[in-house]
């Protein structure tokens, strides 16, 4: 296994993002943090709709 570890800064938020790569799997580093940004944006979301009720 190889290990990569990143670090992100997107407006007030940074992430920090370790992707380990085994063999077989296809998802980049980019698209991993396109994914969990995607993943933090759908939870925010969620979370807004319930504090609106």
């Amino acid at each position: 296994m190889n290990q990569t570890s990143s670090t992100y800064k997107i407006s007030r938020t940074t992430y920090h993002v370790v992707s380990t790569a085994e063999t077989g799997k296809t998802e980049t580093l980019e698209k991993k943090i396109e994914r969990l940004i995607k993943k933090e944006i759908r939870e925010t979301m969620e979370k807004q709709q319930f504090s609106a009720e």
